[in-house]
Parts: structure tokens; C-alpha cells; sequence
């Protein structure tokens, strides 16, 4: 699911059910999607209808997630209530402070057919499915005035910072950076390569660069990366000592060195979202897109050929899911997972407060 820039962000082309796509709202270059807020009662719904025996199964090991006092559960509530009741209550307790980065709802089955999950496998008879829908409330984020700050307070602190948010969107749900606007070009542009050389070579065997080719949509890699300052897609971060000593700083410094030691911590636990990335179609949304605030800008020119793509019918090879985890019904293991989930909610949780320390958010 989840791709750094020199892998494939675009998805494999295979054979899938055609699902209808939302389009963003609003010019990207203009805090373009909807308001950023985690409702305190994460939405959930559920596919199936039949096959009550395994529903009570999951609500079974859903109670698992909360404590008792933590769910109001009725006489009359069904399995379904109850897995939806503690499935919100359980993601909303680690996941309500969020408050820029994509939301999202639960999504629950059966069977992978019915999320459309990797489809070329049978159903596993021995898990349920988990979907994490996105609610497309993702934000365009001016990361320019803040970044330097943190540069010229202490060089290579906002490199830092930028790679760290692209380490917990790569384990989380993945962050438009300017690095990953060029893997995306990459793939949708110049056909994988990365050397203007390559490229124009490429378009002259193809016949692209004819007199009526319209040349003014046309960019070569050079020219994507010459938008934005090099620190973007290179450039040594500062270490775990250099970070410690600036975390001390009472300023932006020090804040965004602690948020960045807390997302290294995590990542040395191996922290993510268990399971999210194992299926064969690529999310079409991200968790928040950090640009530099010019408008237009490269970042929402590759957006805006990315979203009309899908919209246009290229849409076969991606999900609204910002992940689909095949979870078992195995109490142990269920509980291990549950336990890795947490801690994937925990780096989402920072990396919300290291883009809201290195944005300027527009409301």
C-alpha cells in the first residue's frame, strides 16, 4: 500500500470490481479537502449480513479492545452493535486528538470480496476483515516558513523533520511530501525513470515530442525537483545525540526534536499499522499533503493529474481504503495485533503533532 518514492505509488493494474471514486474538493494549493476532525465516535459499518455465528465471534474478541466501563452495551444490542460500539470507542480513545490528518471509518467483513481485497486470494476462513475507509479530510499544508525556521535555528533539524514525517506516513497512512510527489511522477509521468536524459530519449522513440503534442503539460524530473529547495529529497538528518541536546530548546526546535525522537522511539518498536498494506490495490488518498504554499504549485499539479486520473477511469487499480488488515480470530494473536494497532495509532498520533509543529494550517 504504503510506497517511498523510487517503488511503484501508482498501483498494479489488475482486474477489480469498479468502484465510484470521490473527487476532492476545492483547489489543493488552498486547504483543499474539508475540515480535519476525528469525530470522538469513530464511524463504522459492517458488509455483511449473514453468518451470525462469526459476528459473534468478533464481538467477542472486539470487547477485548475495551474495558468493561468503556462501552455502554443494551440488552438489545446485536453482535454488530456491540463490534461497532467498541471498534469506535477503541480507535477514538487513541485516535480523537487528531486534528489534521485524514480521518477515517471502520469498515467490517466477512469475506475479502466484499472490501474487494486481494482478489486473486480466496477468504480466509479463519479471519474477518478490517477497512479503514478514508474520510477525506486530509489538508494541504504550508511547510515552507516553519521548515526553514528549523533549519536556520539548527541545520539539517527540518530535513529531519520531513524525512521522519514521511518514515510515520510510510508505517501509518502515507503523507504527500514533495519526495513522494516525485515517486508518483515518476511512475505517472516518465514511465519509472528519473533522468530528463532517459525520459526525453523515451518520448522520442514513442513519438510523444510531435508538433502537436501539447508540450505545456509536459515537465521533465529536473524541473519537478528544481520547484522546491534540496532538502526535500536529500540530505543528511541529524541523529538521536544532535536530536537530545535540541529537544532541551524552549522553542519550535526543541518541540519538534522531542516529537521526532518519540516517532524514532516507535519506529525502533517496529510501530505501524499491522496488515494495512497487504493487498494489491493502491489508496487513492493520503494522510496530509505538505507543500510550500505557491500557487500552482508542483505538488497540486501532480495531485490534480493524480485525482483527475482516477476520476477519469483509471480508478480500477486503487482503493478509498487507506488500508484493509485481515485480522484472525485467534485470541492470542488477536490480541498481538491489537496490541501492534495501538502502537500505530500512537505514531499517527505524532506524526498529527510534528506536521501541526512544522505547518501553517489554514482552517
Amino acid at each position: 500500500m504504503r510506497h517511498f518514492p523510487d517503488e511503484s505509488l501508482l498501483g498494479i493494474q489488475k482486474s477489480r470490481k469498479k468502484r465510484p471514486v470521490a473527487s476532492p474538493p476545492g483547489g489543493f494549493a488552498n486547504g483543499f479537502l474539508a475540515l480535519p476532525t476525528l469525530s470522538k465516535q469513530v464511524p463504522i459499518r459492517s458488509v455483511s449480513q449473514d453468518d451470525n455465528e462469526k459476528w459473534l465471534q468478533i464481538a467477542m474478541l472486539c470487547s477485548e479492545l475495551v474495558g468493561e466501563d468503556e462501552v455502554d452495551i443494551q440488552t438489545t444490542d446485536t453482535a454488530r452493535d456491540i463490534i461497532s460500539k467498541a471498534l469506535s470507542v477503541w480507535a477514538s480513545k487513541h485516535c480523537a486528538d487528531i486534528s489534521v490528518l485524514d480521518s477515517f471509518e471502520f469498515i467490517v467483513a466477512l469475506t475479502n470480496e466484499e472490501l474487494e481485497y486481494n482478489m486473486e486470494s480466496e477468504t480466509n476462513p479463519e479471519a474477518w476483515y478490517l477497512g479503514l475507509l478514508s474520510n477525506q479530510t486530509a489538508k494541504y499544508i504550508n511547510v515552507k516558513y516553519k521548515v526553514d525556521v528549523l533549519e536556520r535555528l539548527h541545520p539539517g533539524l527540518g530535513r529531519t523533520a520531513i524525512h521522519y514525517a514521511e518514515i510515520a506516513g510510510y508505517r501509518t497512512v502515507q503523507v504527500f511530501s514533495p519526495n513522494v510527489g516525485f515517486g508518483v511522477g515518476q511512475n505517472f509521468y516518465w514511465l519509472g525513470m528519473t533522468d530528463d536524459k532517459d525520459v526525453l530519449e523515451e518520448r522520442e522513440v514513442n513519438g510523444c515530442a510531435e508538433e502537436n503534442d501539447e508540450e505545456e503539460d509536459f515537465f521533465l524530473p529536473s524541473q519537478y525537483k528544481a520547484a522546491f529547495p534540496e532538502l526535500y529529497f536529500t540530505g543528511e538528518c541529524l541523529g538521536r545525540e544532535a536530536l537530545q541536546i535540541i529537544a532541551a530548546d524552549k522553542n519550535i526546535a526543541g518541540e519538534a526534536a522531542n516529537v521526532i525522537l518519540s516517532i524514532m522511539d516507535l519506529e525502533f518498536q517496529n510501530a505501524s499499522m499491522p496488515g494495512m498494506d497487504n493487498y494489491f490495490a493502491e489508496p487513492i488518498f493520503f494522510s496530509c499533503y505538505l507543500g510550500l504554499g505557491d500557487e500552482p504549485d508542483m505538488l497540486s499539479r501532480v495531485l490534480d493529474d493524480h485525482f483527475q486520473y482516477v476520476n477519469e477511469g483509471g480508478g480500477e487499480g486503487f482503493t478509498e481504503m487507506h488500508g484493509i488488515a485481515e485480522v484472525t480470530f485467534n485470541k492470542e494473536l488477536f490480541l498481538q495485533w491489537r496490541d501492534d494497532m495501538e502502537k500505530g495509532f500512537a505514531l499517527y498520533k505524532k506524526l498529527d503533532h510534528l506536521v501541526r509543529i512544522i505547518g501553517e494550517i489554514e482552517n
